[in-house]
């Protein structure tokens, strides 16, 4: 008997790992190219501790935060917990943003974003821009208290001129407190504020000195805690690619402006739905972008990533199905074409996830969306993991679950 129970015990548990195994994809580590460099980068980072700033600049997939997670969570253990980075107020601006805090307004503003091809607002830092002409417009940031790391000390504003007509600022938190302005480190496009003690909640509220002060126009807010440590930002924005952003100026020079270390750059998905897509020339806008990043003063590693597998809707008389997208593969070679080039990492996230095929397995996972293009929220928490998992092995003693 005791053989007989011991023997279907064994039987459950394998048949148990083998159902989980069929829930979960496979994901392999894709990280490739001049790895010694992001070697050379944490190493630098754990013997001096000093801060570590990273950026990742992306589309949809970046958007609303899920995938860069879990590199935070790996570098600020590793590096220490400087606090959040960039929190644009992108519930205010009316679409999707981080689930790490929320932000709220008593008016609507008008939003303009990168994709645009003449947007009615300069686009700055975030890939977002809102504006608001009425003084008495309000903002509300509330941060997940029960993440550590999320309390917030310092606030930098990027915003338009205040010797033009753009209004001054204040910020509250919900004791009533209000935030030193520092003067010494604000200048006439970016104001930076000082809570004295650490907050979850503050208010940005408006100032009109001067008649000519008519409008608030916010192209990102930038906040951190009061101690040294790793920060990760995130920008992406819903169907953006390489050339939007290597387009915009004021763009590179905000990036500039917190000095990253390491900028990750997360684009193409849009690209390969591009009914015109030619290889010459999107070489070329990869390879634009990845020098603006590099010439900024701070001179970061850039790593790049492929795109994911995508589909694409096609039709067989009446009836519609997905097939994996004909033009990701192109997109994906360009991309690791010009990290060889420029000998710089890039991280395959197209290999990563399965290759050619694999959204469809994703897909009846239900980690994607049903057009075959987004992921779950489970789903991006995979990929991030994947991509973190692929950057710890390059970290010297690294910290281990």
């Amino acid at each position: 008997m005791r053989l007989i129970h011991s023997c279907l015990l064994f039987m459950i548990l394998v048949f148990g790992l083998t159902v989980r195994a069929q829930n979960q994809p496979t994901v392999v580590d894709s990280l490739s190219g001049h790895k010694q460099k992001l070697e050379h980068l944490f190493q630098y980072k754990k013997v001096t501790s000093d801060h570590l700033e990273v950026l990742q600049i992306g589309d949809s997939h970046i958007q609303p935060g899920v995938m860069t997670d879990p590199l935070a969570f790996l570098l600020q253990k590793e590096f220490g917990d400087g606090g959040y980075g960039l929190a644009f107020p992108y519930q205010v601006a009316q679409t999707n943003g981080h689930g790490s805090y929320q932000t709220f307004s008593n008016m609507t503003w008008n939003t303009a974003k990168v994709i645009q091809e003449n947007p009615n607002l300069p686009i700055g830092i975030s890939g977002y821009t809102i504006s608001n002409a009425s003084p008495e417009a309000t903002i509300t940031w509330e941060f997940d208290s029960l993440v550590g790391g999320n309390e917030v000390q310092w606030v930098k504003i990027f915003h338009a001129s205040i010797i033009d007509s753009n209004f001054h600022y204040q910020l509250v938190n919900d004791k009533n407190e209000t935030a030193q302005r520092i003067a010494s480190l604000s200048n006439t496009h970016t104001t930076v504020f000082y809570f004295a003690h650490p907050t979850y909640v503050f208010e940005l509220r408006h100032e009109q000195f001067y008649e000519k002060q008519k409008s608030s126009t916010i192209y990102g807010v930038y906040v951190a805690n009061d101690q040294k440590g790793a920060r990760i930002s995130s920008v992406g924005v819903n169907g953006a690619t390489y050339k939007h952003y290597a387009q915009n100026i004021d763009f590179r020079n905000q990036v500039e402006s917190i000095k990253p270390d390491l900028v990750i750059l997360s684009l193409g998905t849009n690209e390969a739905f591009q009914s015109n897509f030619d290889d010459t020339l999107f070489f070329d806008e990869v390879l634009n972008l990845v020098q603006m990043i590099q010439s900024i003063e701070s001179h970061p590693l850039v790593i790049l990533t492929t795109p994911p597998a995508v589909s694409i809707r096609k039709s067989n008389g009446n009836k519609g199905y997905y097939a994996p997208n004909p033009t990701v593969p192109r997109v994906r070679d360009v991309i690791i074409d010009v990290a060889n080039r420029l000998e710089i990492p890039v991280y395959d996230l197209y290999a990563a996830m399965g290759g050619a095929n694999s959204m469809k397995n994703w897909s009846q996972l239900g980690m994607t969306d049903k057009r075959q293009i987004h992921f779950s929220p489970k789903g991006y928490k995979i990929l991030g993991e994947s991509m973190a998992k692929a950057f710890q092995v390059h970290i010297p003693f690294a910290v281990q679950k």
